[in-house]
């Protein structure tokens, strides 16, 4: 298994530069780019880990591996700019989700809200409720991908804890492939926090969209766990893009569309004008900041994953403490 690490990353390593050298996928346009970036860096995060995520989940999850495909193809053309319309793309994953859903019969259900569960006794609106929150975990996860290393370092976290909890054994994944994933993926995001490449929204899209199912197919097959536990460590992502559609509403502005107003890029911009900090030392220190927070949540919460007032008040610790974080740098980047 070791040496099959070490030649993946080497493959990783020589297909980057390859990609790098041709041109091909280059960032170019953005605010998130553009903002810390000098030179060229490839979309290639979603590419170089598309070989073994498809390996490690192929034998089990056939279906899963193809909805993951389609996923990350529709990122693909995002980043070739060959789909730039955000309605169409938005569109484009409704239909996918919404297919993958009704063959797989995914529900995220119950919620241990008694209301709430009465209603998704009907499988179309519980179908429906999952399909939003794969929806905006995804768009919310390609919205926090404006930063080198905070998506990715926040999906390996989750996947660190569900590994150490051994959760992963509930989806049929031998956990030495599991932890063998972490380490390509830990080699990703240091090629990542150094501009040699960006997940771009192939990688945004697919690593979502699989994070997504594992969490709800682990909650479904142990239904001890407390749904508020899964919500948890989705949170931020979710989160994100949920206050990112009532801000953009509430001014009148196309909540698919992009802008510069998320905590991370306040953050950014804070540590940049305030502490003087590079470009790229302030980008890596804001995501530091960000996962370091959340690391912290989970681990106080991986200590009773049952407890659901436990989770729940974590969950709207969070909210409260980004709420207030945001109201914070916002105000005072606008005063620097």
């Amino acid at each position: 298994m070791i040496i099959n690490i070490l030649i993946y990353i080497l493959v990783i390593f020589f297909l980057n530069n390859l990609i790098l050298k041709k041109n091909f996928l280059k960032s170019s346009t953005g605010f998130d780019h553009q903002l810390f970036v000098n030179k060229s860096v490839p979309l290639t995060g979603g590419i170089v880990l598309l070989l073994p995520i498809v390996y490690f989940f192929f034998d089990n999850q056939f279906i899963l591996i193809n909805f993951y495909a389609l996923m990350f193809i529709l990122g693909l053309m995002s980043d070739l700019n060959v789909l730039t319309s955000s309605k169409k793309r938005f569109f484009l994953q409704f239909i996918i989700i919404l297919i993958f859903v009704s063959i797989t019969k995914l529900e995220v259900f119950p919620t241990r809200i008694s209301l709430v569960d009465i209603y998704f006794q009907k499988s179309l609106i519980s179908y429906l409720f999952t399909i939003f929150c794969f929806l905006v975990l995804i768009n919310g996860a390609n919205f926090i991908d404006g930063l080198n290393g905070l998506l990715i370092t926040y999906i390996i976290i989750i996947f660190f804890y569900l590994f150490k909890l051994n959760l992963v054994e509930f989806i049929d994944l031998n956990s030495t492939e599991f932890f063998s994933l972490l380490i390509l993926m830990a080699f990703v995001l240091f090629l990542n926090l150094f501009n040699h490449l960006f997940l771009g929204d192939s990688g945004a899209y697919s690593l979502s969209f699989i994070l997504g199912f594992i969490l709800i197919k682990i909650y479904n097959l142990n239904l001890q766990i407390s749904p508020y536990f899964i919500i948890l460590l989705l949170w931020y992502p979710c989160f994100e893009n949920l206050f990112s559609i009532i801000r953009k509403s509430s001014s009148k502005l196309n909540p698919l569309d992009p802008d510069n107003d998320h905590l991370h890029q306040y953050l950014f911009v804070y540590l940049k004008k305030k502490f003087k900090f590079s470009d790229l030392l302030s980008n890596n220190s804001s995501s530091m900041l960000i996962n370091s927070f959340n690391f912290l949540i989970f681990f106080i919460a991986s200590n009773n994953i049952y407890h659901t007032k436990l989770q729940l008040g974590l969950v709207i610790l969070c909210v409260v403490a980004y709420l207030i974080s945001y109201k914070i740098l916002r105000n005072k980047v606008k005063s620097l």
